[in-house]
């Protein structure tokens, strides 16, 4: 019988090998070339989810090809099916296996309803032994009543997001709806899977978004989460924010930046929530949907459960109400310290409401912060030089400026920097400081005088690059053009008849970058209703629509 007339017959599970003389191929020198590897933790996954089974079955003494039929009844369609064939050692399986010079070749492995049928070759000129290791994982079940949302999620270029580290923020999520961890907390059976590879974004949206455009781009670059280098822009010129989120959307659609491993979970299951139409909700600080970011803010309502088991439209099959939505600080308390206030991260950057209360007295605590202690305050310098900004206290406005023009490197660093430039403009919008609006204008319109102060951070982020696998640094331009449209912005914010003639002059300057010149036309609707409306006005009005995105 040719090897080929024995692919259509059936070896059962329970073949006994018998007492056949065993035949190897050891004696013969293999026709291969040797390569060696090792493996480190560089690229190592973690543990594979599910349930998982080994086992290995001595298929006995044969040649040619064969389709072999292993029942199991752990194993179903659904299985994922991992095979390994080779030639036996003498001795049963736990013997082992070894390689000698005759080809055993895996062509196809189909799991199927109580187990799992594979196409062996084996090319040798007498039988010889087969063993074939199998490795079963059987997915996690959800248990009966839990909702499964399928998310897809992307990642800009310039931003490290491994396919474990979406698995994990993405289990952390569902972690937090499904326990019921205080009194008031509903438990909420709802869990989160990711939706294939984390995708690149296109190479149309930017890795920091600065202006209504850019939002716009990044939430229609399809449904799922969004992870991009810096958000600048939600409902308006921000500061620090870490995730933004339409409030009622058609599907799953969510910006944020990477953050704190143990707290990305609430970040996004938070921007979900408005996906699904919740606000804030400021009379428990352990809520999911406060303001600000807390390693337990864990606590969802009656009310908020039920949002997050319907869902938003692919999901319920309904369409939540989009309009504005009152998202900003109203019923927060004013911690007394202002270094207590600026020693937490808000969500959706830090609340002017709030933030503005401040005086003279607390912008000295502050700048004793910014000017003596910056490595000792680093991950907040973005909280205290928009606090500074809101105070509009003029002796702030020399160590902003020092502090951009500082040779200060780091993601937050230079996200503070931006910050600065932007809050300048609140600044000198309450003070009237000629500095500052000097200063904005300089950053705003000089390309080169951009680059000098984006070199720290362009040198920076070619390092952290190089240890990173596809991961591409943002160039010296981007980061320059970065600071000049904060700077525009903060033009915007500054209230004054000199201040919006630099912003017009703005969307035509040639020696801007091109997207100063874009953000300018923003820039200019935000200029002529901080100077028509005022400030105040300004930020109640931000904040009333900051989620009709």
């Amino acid at each position: 019988m040719a090897p080929n007339d024995r692919l259509d017959q059936d070896a059962a599970l329970l073949l006994d090998p018998g007492t056949q003389e065993r035949a190897d191929s050891s004696d013969t020198k293999g026709p291969w070339a040797v390569a060696e590897a090792s493996v480190g933790t560089e690229g190592v996954q973690p543990a594979l989810q599910g349930t998982g089974f080994t086992y290995r079955h001595d298929w006995g003494m044969r040649r040619g090809e064969w389709l072999l039929r292993l029942n199991w009844d752990l194993i179903q369609p659904g299985s994922q099916v991992f095979v390994a064939v080779g030639e036996g050692v003498p001795g049963g399986p736990p013997a082992g296996k070894f390689i000698g010079a005759a080809r055993y070749t895996l062509h196809n492995v189909a799991p199927r309803f109580n187990g799992v049928d594979i196409w062996v070759n084996i090319e040798w000129s007498a039988d010889i032994s087969l063993y074939v290791d199998y490795l079963v994982v059987n997915p996690p079940s959800a248990p009966p009543g839990l909702r499964t949302v399928s998310v897809t999620v992307h990642r800009h270029s310039s931003v490290a997001l491994s396919e474990a580290e979406a698995d994990r923020i993405l289990a952390d999520m569902g972690t937090i709806l499904q326990n019921d961890d205080t009194g008031p907390d509903v438990a909420t059976p709802v869990r989160f899977v990711r939706n294939g590879a984390v995708r690149l974004l296109p190479a149309n949206i930017p890795g920091t978004i600065q202006t209504s455009s850019d939002l716009n781009a990044l939430l229609t670059a399809g449904s799922g989460v969004k992870i991009v280098q810096a958000i600048r822009w939600c409902g308006g010129p921000g500061d620090g924010i870490i995730g933004c989120a339409p409030v009622g959307s058609a599907s799953v659609n969510v910006a944020a930046v990477r953050f704190t491993a143990n707290q990305e979970g609430l970040i996004w299951v938070h921007e979900y929530g408005h996906n699904c139409g919740l606000p804030h909700r400021t009379d428990d600080p352990r809520a999911v949907m406060y303001p600000s970011v807390g390693a337990d803010h864990n606590v969802v309502n009656a009310a908020e459960s039920s949002a997050f088991l319907s869902g938003p439209l692919s999901i319920s099959g309904k369409v939540m109400a989009a309009g504005g939505c009152s998202c900003g600080a109203g019923g927060l308390a004013l911690p007394a310290d202002v270094r207590d206030f600026v020693s937490q991260h808000w969500i959706e950057g830090v609340p002017w409401e709030l933030a503005s209360q401040y005086g003279e007295k607390d912008a000295r605590l502050l700048l004793d912060w910014l000017v003596n202690e910056p490595e000792k305050h680093e991950e907040f310098l973005t909280q205290i030089v928009a606090t500074l900004g809101y105070i509009g206290s003029e002796i702030a406005v020399q160590p902003m400026i020092d502090f951009v023009e500082s040779a200060r490197a780091g993601r937050a660093v230079f996200n503070a920097k931006n910050t600065a430039l932007l809050r300048l403009g609140d600044l000198a919008n309450r003070s009237g400081s000629r500095a500052a609006l000097d200063f904005l204008a300089r950053v705003a319109g000089d390309m080169d005088l951009a680059r000098t102060l984006a070199a720290p951070q362009a040198s920076a982020e070619l390092q952290a690059a190089k240890a990173l696998q596809d991961v591409v640094a943002p160039s010296l331009d981007t980061l320059a053009a970065e600071l000049a449209v904060s700077a525009t912005f903060g033009l915007a914010l500054a209230g004054t008849a000199q201040s919006q003639q630099a912003v017009e002059a703005l969307k035509g300057n040639a020696d801007a970058f091109a997207t100063v010149n874009q953000a300018a036309q923003e820039a200019a609707e935000i200029a002529a209703t901080v100077r028509a409306k005022g400030r105040q006005e300004y930020y109640r009005m931000k904040a009333e629509h900051r989620h009709h995105l």
